[in-house]
């Protein structure tokens, strides 16, 4: 099985701590598949020409993706400030650098012939390519939208067979994610799936709603844990198995990343 995410990165910087780990939700999605039996993954994605830059092509590489797929461009590589409290990770900056407005030359993709699945992200490039690479090759689609329910982004959603949306901060409002998934089913004829934290998780077909448990877990960092939930659910479909299953599994790997610092590398 052989999948292609394309879009963001970033270093993740816990100035706090003194310590910095690559990270980025695109490239932790294909990191992340890498790593489960039978799965290739390659990631493609923009770094700087800077120190950081350098880092995070070092650390993809060591991870064993195909480094020849990054593009270089001048200037700063993006980097993220976390602080973490109480296990939770918190945002206190972000350098976009290269990334800010940056754009995916269609000859830079490499063959999608060659893939099952391609990823996005809402903070990506690439996405202007989903209709082209369904049309063109019939490969499956996903995106993950992030917190951004309701963004001008979500029109790709039609394309989609996986949309992905993290809704713990629905549930902090006092709304209902159940009705809120629904709603988002209207917008494609893919699967929506809502990840929701300590809540669990929700994926919604168009017939059955379908829930998940997050399983116990002393938590250190959350980062990444959405990502691990998306790479795991993303490769168990593709291998056939039921929604419930991948499901699980999501959660499975979400518990895992959250006991350790950081996402992945450093």
């Amino acid at each position: 099985m052989r999948l292609l995410a394309v879009g963001d990165n970033c270093v993740d910087h816990y100035v706090e701590l003194g310590r910095r780990f690559p990270g980025g939700n695109a490239l932790n999605v294909a990191v992340y598949a890498s790593r489960l039996p039978g799965v290739e993954a390659d990631y493609v994605g923009v770094l700087g020409t800077d120190s950081e830059g350098d880092f995070m092509f070092n650390q993809i590489q060591a991870e064993g993706l195909d480094a020849s797929l990054l593009l270089r461009r001048e200037g700063e590589t993006a980097v993220t400030t976390i602080l973490v409290r109480d296990g939770e990770r918190v945002f206190a900056d972000y350098r976009e650098g290269v990334q800010m407005n940056a754009v995916l030359p269609r000859e830079s993709l490499p063959d999608i012939s060659g893939y099952d699945l391609v990823h996005f992200t809402v903070w990506g490039f690439g996405r202007e390519h989903a209709e082209w690479m369904r049309e063109s090759h019939g490969v499956k689609l996903s995106c993950d939208f992030s917190s951004q329910l309701d963004d001008p982004r979500t029109e790709i959603m039609p394309s989609l067979d996986y949309s992905f949306f993290s809704g713990g901060g629905l549930i902090r409002d006092g709304v209902d994610p159940e009705h809120k998934i629904r709603e988002l089913k209207e917008r494609t004829q893919g699967l929506v799936v809502m990840t929701l934290g300590e809540h669990g998780s929700l994926v919604y077909d168009g017939d059955e709603l379908y829930r998940g448990e997050a399983p116990p877990v002393e938590v250190v960092d959350t980062l990444g844990a959405g990502d691990g939930y998306i790479a795991a659910f993303l490769c168990t479909r593709l291998w056939g198995e039921p929604i419930q299953k991948a499901i699980l599994k999501g959660h499975e790997a979400a518990r895992d990343i959250c006991t350790r610092l950081g996402a992945w590398g450093g």
